[in-house]
């Protein structure tokens, strides 16, 4: 009798757990996701950070030893999508993630410069700041030009380069989010909460499983920048020509790997063989049935596929 009251206490608890998860996640949306990051980051064992560059605090959250890796997200998102991969990874190595100046938790004053060369030296500058002379880099999208530009500016800084669906190449010429962007569209910029799926749903052959509280918080916190980021997308737009990256990439002298999907609608995988013909020695990955975040929807083969190349040198 009394196992049986035992397990129906430990049925009702758990039951009245569930429940009030439930209603927080419905009700108090931010606050719940909040609270499910910091105790993912607990489990994973990343410290979220702050350090001071010229005109900006940058967040970052770092993990594990070794040599130095540090990620770059794309437009519009955050730190958030090289998580997973990065945890695969810091077993290996010291894994940093910052926020880039306009995005996430970092700093976003409304009259910066947020040009592809600014974020180059804003980029050089956080390596700095950390107290790194030299690290292995790896960068996604906009992220990887940025990262692709810091390597051939700054090769002693270097060690090894990894870009993943890199953009800045005269390849987003026929994109659709080029070709939007034409007709005054922008499709990687959020007006609302709700226009998040649908921005996802571009970039991603799936979309990842995630709690209501998650994608209403992302939701609003991408709507809440949506005039800044109309502002960033303009300049890095402008830079595609203006900054001329397949001019530089012969100054790239770190060994470089090149992720794609093949699947990807918003960096056309013809990059993948522009960066391969501009950068000396780079190895190609192609990925079938994946699109342009790779990190998220291929977790496992990416950080797999890094490792390979990381022991290959």
């Amino acid at each position: 009798m009394g196992g049986n009251m035992a397990l129906a206490y430990a049925a009702l608890v758990v039951a009245l757990v569930l429940i009030c998860m439930i209603c927080l996640n419905y009700l108090f949306p931010e606050f719940t996701a909040r609270q499910l990051l910091a105790l993912r980051l607990k489990v994973m064992g990343f410290s979220d950070n702050r350090v001071r560059i010229p005109g900006f605090n940058i967040a970052y959250w770092e993990a594990g030893t070794g040599e130095p890796l540090v990620l770059v997200h794309g437009m519009g998102v955050d730190r958030g999508t090289l998580l997973d991969v990065a945890g695969k990874l810091k077993q290996k190595f010291r894994v940093i993630l910052p926020d880039l100046p306009g995005f996430g938790d970092s700093d976003k004053p409304e009259a910066a410069d947020y040009g592809i060369q600014a974020q180059v030296d804003h980029l050089r500058q956080f390596i700095e700041a950390v107290g790194l002379r030299q690290v292995h880099l790896g960068g996604h999208s906009m992220g990887g030009w940025i990262s692709a530009g810091l390597a051939s500016s700054h090769p002693e800084m270097i060690a090894s380069l990894w870009l993943i669906a890199a953009a800045g190449t005269s390849d987003l010429e026929g994109s659709i989010a080029m070709e939007a962007y034409r007709r005054g569209e922008y499709l990687l910029c959020c007006r609302t909460p709700q226009d998040l799926r649908g921005v996802m749903g571009l970039a991603m052959v799936k979309l990842p499983t995630l709690p209501y509280c998650v994608w209403q918080t992302l939701g609003r916190r991408a709507a809440a920048n949506y005039e800044l980021h109309k502002k960033i997308f303009d300049r890095i737009m402008a830079d595609v020509a203006g900054y001329d990256l397949e001019r530089r990439l012969s100054g790239i002298k770190a060994p470089t790997l090149l992720v794609w999907g093949d699947a990807d609608r918003l960096v056309p995988p013809s990059a993948l063989q522009t960066f391969k013909r501009l950068i000396p020695n780079a190895r190609p990955i192609l990925l079938s049935g994946v699109g342009h975040v790779l990190q998220m929807e291929a977790i496992d083969r990416c950080a797999t596929d890094y490792l390979a190349f990381r022991q290959s040198i």
